[in-house]
C-alpha cells in the first residue's frame, strides 16, 4: 500500500506482524530530491511502525505468539546489527559510509522548509604521524579511541560525528550557523589540547591518558612526580556552513577543507574561520 503524507513523501507500508495487542510494520520513507541532487529520483529511509489494536486486545493464539516473539527477536537483532555496522570500532564514531546519507536527508529537510540551516566541522588530529612512529601503532590507536570518546562527550545531543579518514574526523551540526558550529569546534579544540596526554606512569607503557593538563603541571598535586609526559595532542578544525556556501554540501566541504589548512598553516591547535 502507497500514501503520501503532508510533506510528499512517499510510504509503502509493508507487511505487519502481531505481538499481544500490538502491531508492528516496517515503513518505506521514500523523499523528494533536492534541486542540488538532479541526477537522484529517491532518499528512501525505513523505520518500524508500532502501534496497539484496541478493537482486538489482548487477542493472540499461542501460535501467533511464538511467531511474533520470533519475529521481535530477528528483528531486535537486526536493528544491533544495523547499529554495529554504522559504528567505527575503535572511536565509536559512526562510518564515512554514513556521512552521505545524512548530508542528503539535512539537504532535503531545508530543501522543504524542515530545516533552517546546517554546518560542517573538519577536525584533524596534529602530527599523528609522528605519534605513530615515535610510540607505535597501538598507542596511536589508544589516541584514537580517547579523541572519539572526548568528541562525543563535548558535542550536542543534536549533532552527528563521523571518523572520515585515519586522523580526520567530520561533525555535521543541524540548526546551527557558523558562529555556533564555530563555538562547538573551539570548545572540542580546548578539551583535546587539556586532556588528551601521551604518556606514562613511572616505567609503565606509554598510552593515552585522559588527564587534564592543569593537574599534573601543578606541582602542589603530586601528580607530576609519577606520571611522565611524553606528547600532548592537539587537533586543528575548519568550520563552514550550508546556506553561507550557496546551499551545495560540494562547496561546504571545499570551504571547510581550507578552512582546516588555514588552521594547519597558522600553526595547529586553533579553529578557522
Amino acid at each position: 500500500m502507497d500514501v503520501l503524507n503532508q510533506q510528499g513523501e512517499i510510504i509503502e507500508l509493508d507487511t505487519g506482524f502481531r505481538f499481544g495487542d500490538a502491531f508492528f510494520s516496517l515503513l518505506n520513507f521514500i523523499k523528494k530530491p533536492t534541486p542540488h541532487d538532479a541526477k537522484r529520483t529517491t532518499c528512501e529511509a525505513q523505520c518500524y511502525l508500532f502501534y496497539r489494536d484496541i478493537m482486538n486486545y489482548g487477542f493472540v493464539d499461542s501460535h501467533n505468539q511464538h511467531l511474533a516473539d520470533g519475529r521481535l527477536d530477528l528483528a531486535a537483532k537486526n536493528l544491533n546489527a544495523i547499529n554495529d555496522i554504522a559504528v567505527d570500532d575503535l572511536t565509536g564514531l559512526k562510518k564515512k559510509e554514513y556521512l552521505k546519507r545524512k548530508l542528503i536527508s539535512l539537504e532535503s529537510e531545508v530543501y522543504l522548509g524542515e530545516l533552517s540551516d546546517f554546518s560542517l566541522i573538519i577536525c584533524d588530529l596534529d602530527k599523528f604521524k609522528d605519534i605513530n612512529d615515535d610510540f607505535g601503532h597501538s598507542v596511536g590507536d589508544d589516541v584514537l579511541e580517547l579523541f572519539g570518546k572526548l568528541l562525543l562527550e563535548t558535542i550536542r545531543p543534536s549533532d552527528f560525528a563521523y571518523r572520515y579518514g585515519g586522523e580526520e574526523f567530520l561533525i555535521l551540526l543541524p540548526e546551527t550557523n557558523l558562529q555556533e558550529a564555530s563555538l562547538v569546534a573551539k570548545r572540542l579544540c580546548l578539551v583535546i589540547d587539556e586532556r588528551l596526554q601521551v604518556g606514562h606512569y613511572g616505567l609503565n607503557q606509554v598510552t593515552a591518558f585522559d588527564l587534564p593538563k592543569s593537574e599534573f603541571l601543578e606541582e602542589e598535586s603530586g601528580i607530576n612526580d609519577a606520571f611522565f609526559l611524553a606528547r600532548n595532542v592537539t587537533c586543528s578544525f575548519g568550520v563552514a556552513n550550508y546556506l553561507e556556501n550557496d546551499q551545495s554540501t560540494d562547496t561546504l566541504f571545499l570551504s571547510a577543507d581550507e578552512n582546516l589548512y588555514i588552521a594547519k598553516e597558522n600553526g595547529r591547535n586553533q579553529v578557522a574561520p
